[in-house]
This record gives C-alpha cells, sequence and structure tokens, in this order.
C-alpha cells in the first residue's frame, strides 16, 4: 500500500509540475502552485489516510484467520492474543474502544454490540476529513475561475488606444491575459477531474475492504446484535420447553395459548397469583431517549416475573393466559402502583426522575376505570402528571374505541401526555386520535418502504412519530431520514433495573 501511496503522489506531482511548465505566464505558475498545495492537502489528509485504512482492513481479516487458529477457551480471548489487530494506529485505538466495550456488556449479561457501533463509514469519514476533502474538486475549479479573472482583468488594464503603438501593444497584452485566463480554468478542470476520480475510487476500495472485514468478523467472531438477540430468543424458547418437561409438578408454563390446557392454565395462574404475593413481579425500564444526541427524554415501563426457580420469566410466556383471564389488569395495577411509589422515592432523595411511561391494554379499559385508578395513585404519592405519561395500546382502539377515546380525553384534559404504543402503522383501523404521539412497533413492520410511507402519512396527519425496536446502527439510521427524533430499543439502551435508571438519571443530571 505504501507503492500505492508513492505512486499517486508522484503522479499528482509530475501532472502539476507539467502544467507550471507549460504556464503562459507566472500568474498562471502561481495559481498552479496553489493547486497543487491544495490537492497536496487532500492527498495527505483524504487519500493517504483512507489507503492507510485499506491496508488495515487487509491486515485485520488476516488477525481474524490467525486468532481462529489460537487455542483458547474463549473467542476474545484469542482476538485479544492478535496485537496490533490491523497495525494501523487509528483502527486500532477505536478497535481497544470496542474490546473495552465488549469486556464491560460482557461482564453485565447484555447483547455485545456490532463492531459497526464503533468502526463505520461516519467515524472513518470524521477521522478522514471526508467532508472538507470532497470541497476539493469544487476549490480546484474555483481557482481555475479566480486565474482566468485575474488574466482578463490584467488583459484589459493594460489596454490603450491612444497611438498605434500602444494599440497593438494593448493588444498583446489583452491576448496574454486571455492566455492565462483559460489556461487556468483548463488546468483546474483537469486536476479537479483527476482528484475526485482517485479520491472516489480510494473511498469506494475501502469501503469495500471495511464490508469484507465485517462479513468476515461477524462470521467467525462475533454475530450481529441481530443475530444474538435471535438466537437468545431461540435459546430461551428452548430452555422453557425444557424446563415444562422436568417441573409439571411444581409450575406447567407453556409459549402460546393454544397448547394450554385448563388444567395447565389453572396451575399457571396458582403460580401467578403466589408470585403477585411474593413480590415476584416488577419492573424494568427501557429508557427512551433523543436520537441525535441520545440524552434519555422518559422511560418505557416493562412487566417483569422473577420466578424463584426458573429466573425471570419471557412476558410471551404468561401475557396471553393472564389476559385472557382478565387477571393483567390487576398486575398492571400493581405495577403502576410500584412506579409510583419509586418516582416518590426518587424525588424524595434528590434524583429528577424523567417521566416513566405506563402502558395501558384493553383488558384494563374494559375492566377497571384506568384514569381513576392513575389519577388516585398520583394524589396519592404526591406526583404530579408531568411525572407520567400514558401509553394506550393500539388494539385498544381497534377493539373498544369508544372507551380507549374516553381514557384518551380523560388523560388529556388532566395534563397527562397520551401516546399510542405498539402501533402498526395502519391509520385507517386506527380512526382520528388526539394523542399527542405515536409509537411505531419495527419489529410490527414489513419493510422500509412501509416506515417511510408511516411517517409521510404521520406528517400530513400532523402526528408525532417515535420508534419502538430500535436494534441496529443501521435501522437508527433508517428512521432518522424518515423524520424520527425520539425512539428506543437495545442498540440505543438496554432494558435496566430501577437502582441502575436511578443511577443513568442522576448521571445526566450531573453532567448538565
Amino acid at each position: 500500500m505504501k507503492k500505492v501511496i508513492i505512486i499517486l503522489c508522484l503522479v499528482f506531482l509530475a501532472i502539476c509540475v507539467l502544467l507550471a511548465v507549460l504556464a503562459p505566464d507566472f500568474l498562471s505558475v502561481l495559481i498552479i502552485g496553489v493547486m497543487t498545495a491544495t490537492i497536496a492537502a487532500g492527498l495527505a489528509f483524504g487519500l493517504v489516510p483512507n489507503l492507510l485504512y485499506c491496508d488495515g482492513f487487509k491486515t485485520g481479516q488476516d488477525s481474524i484467520d490467525l486468532s481462529r487458529e489460537v487455542n483458547a477457551d474463549n473467542v476474545w480471548t484469542a482476538v485479544t492474543s492478535v496485537k496490533p489487530f490491523f497495525r494501523q494506529k487509528r483502527l486500532d485505538d477505536m478497535f481497544d474502544t470496542y474490546m473495552d466495550m465488549v469486556k464491560d456488556q460482557e461482564e453485565k449479561g447484555v447483547v455485545i454490540s456490532d463492531i459497526e457501533d464503533v468502526i463505520n463509514d461516519e467515524s472513518l469519514s470524521i477521522h478522514s476529513w471526508r467532508g472538507v476533502v470532497l470541497q476539493i474538486s469544487g476549490i480546484l475549479t474555483a481557482l481555475g475561475l479566480l486565474g482566468t479573472f485575474l488574466g482578463l482583468v490584467t488583459g484589459i488594464s493594460t489596454v490603450a488606444f491612444t497611438t498605434a503603438e500602444a494599440t497593438m501593444e494593448s493588444i498583446e497584452n489583452l491576448l496574454q491575459g486571455i492566455s492565462t485566463a483559460f489556461y487556468t480554468s483548463i488546468a483546474g478542470v483537469i486536476l479537479s477531474i483527476l482528484f475526485n476520480i482517485a479520491y472516489r475510487l480510494v473511498w469506494n476500495i475501502m469501503l469495500r475492504e471495511y464490508s469484507m472485514f465485517t462479513e468476515k468478523f461477524h462470521i467467525y467472531i462475533q454475530p450481529s446484535a441481530d443475530e444474538q438477540i435471535r438466537a437468545k430468543q431461540y435459546l430461551n424458547t428452548e430452555k422453557m420447553i425444557e424446563t415444562l418437561n422436568i417441573i409439571r409438578t411444581n409450575s406447567t408454563m407453556s409459549l402460546s395459548r393454544e397448547n394450554v390446557d385448563p388444567a395447565q392454565e389453572q396451575r399457571m395462574m396458582i403460580d401467578i397469583l403466589s408470585g403477585l404475593r411474593h413480590g415476584e413481579f416488577t419492573f424494568m425500564l427501557e429508557p427512551v431517549c433523543n436520537l441525535s444526541d441520545r440524552n434519555v427524554v422518559k422511560a418505557e415501563c416493562k412487566l417483569q416475573w422473577n420466578h424463584p426457580v426458573l429466573g425471570r420469566v419471557q412476558p410471551s410466556v404468561y401475557l396471553p393466559i393472564v389476559e385472557s383471564d382478565g387477571f393483567i389488569a390487576k398486575l398492571d395495577q400493581h405495577i403502576w402502583d410500584q412506579v409510583c411509589s419509586t418516582l416518590r422515592d426518587w424525588i424524595d432523595s434528590g434524583v429528577h426522575p424523567v417521566p416513566i411511561v405506563l402502558d395501558i391494554r384493553k383488558t384494563d379499559l374494559l375492566a377497571i376505570d384506568a384514569f381513576d385508578t392513575i389519577q388516585s395513585l398520583v394524589d396519592e404519592y404526591g406526583l404530579e402528571p408531568r411525572n407520567l405519561e400514558v401509553a394506550i395500546d393500539e388494539s385498544a382502539y381497534i377493539i373498544c374505541h369508544d372507551e380507549a377515546k374516553k381514557a384518551e380525553k380523560e388523560f388529556l384534559q388532566n395534563g397527562y401526555k397520551v401516546n399510542i404504543c405498539n402501533f402498526t402503522g395502519n391509520f385507517v383501523k386506527l380512526g382520528k386520535v388526539d394523542a399527542d404521539e405515536l409509537c411505531l412497533d419495527l419489529d410490527l413492520i414489513s419493510a422500509d418502504s412501509d416506515v417511510e410511507s408511516v411517517f409521510e402519512q404521520a406528517a400530513k396527519a400532523h402526528l408525532t412519530v417515535t420508534c419502538e425496536g430500535i436494534t441496529s446502527a443501521k435501522t437508527l439510521a433508517d428512521v432518522k431520514k424518515y423524520g424520527c427524533l425520539v425512539g428506543r430499543g437495545s442498540h440505543l439502551y438496554p432494558e435496566m433495573s430501577q437502582a441502575d435508571f436511578a443511577k443513568l438519571m442522576k448521571y445526566t443530571s450531573d453532567a448538565e
């Protein structure tokens, strides 16, 4: 790669020297000199770093192959044994940052981030001054035009028609100025085209090597975050099915309502009632943040069952049963009470909490007066409506529209912010709403075009759309492109305990 850099620099130097030699006058030479300095800066800050990144990504692919030959119990031990990984200082520094992130995430037991979260085309663009280097072609053309006007001004300024000799001399000077004008323009265009071709060619070669490296990294070292989540869900399902066969006499749990007989339902409800009495049901918090700077603006309350034998039970296991039995309303009231109590404790301890979002399901609207229940808790714990937000499930608007609209109106009139959660993008079924925002569930959207269509329809209806289910850097970039400002998902923040979320709020508050 060093040979390519030297050859590239020599080619541009030779072209600039040739243009300077052929220049008709000193002014043209001066303009060519400025163009040469501009190209030198572009080579130093743009082309050369990108060529070094190309070499680094090729070395990275070799390092992956080398790490596979190392005998180690842990794949990361093998990876860290290969140093330097890229043999390129900037890439190695970024890789060290990623490895520190991986170590921290392994200790916390969360999904390991994609390497693209640290090493990506955006970060490489910043470090190689791409935004500035892309302007060099325009600068070279502009310098050519500057030479054009200077040459014309120089020629015209000497025009005089007092005598025949003066007229002839003026014509010679004018022709000389015109020669300078056209020469610098031609030189500027030539250098602009050549530099633009060279830079874009090198940039695309670098991106190709980067893509080949990340693909190989995901195959042999670390799967992408999406693949990890799918694998984790599969393992959880397998573990749950295996557990069902082992502890039939203790607690029978099922992944879907279709394969549960009444006896199994009854035994599971006994477990759920017991869990409620013994404080096994609590809540986690998923931060919702501004997508531009990731500042947390609120948090989504997530129901959690910590079973003494099975550990954390996935909601998909028990929610179908408690929803069909109507017991979900009791669970939701229990969680709402916990949230309000926690908010009161935070405020008393000096923490300034962001709003916590409480989910309201269709069963809640049919079984209880959701507004009166939440308002009584707010009054009991001395809170204000701004401490909470309510999220009414989209299915409630479809199945029990009148009750959903009534609750929506009551909450809005009393100062609560209302959003519609689990939104699938179907504005027709949803009907007219007065909620403050729609929370689009990206897991329920089949294609990017559908997501874009939702944002277009929302803009026409003057509705604010946030997103849930942002699990990768690509998803984040896409929804930001469509105009989304606020969202949540594992790529931004994982679900966290109440204590961890309180620390996050306190850290944010101290930082401000």
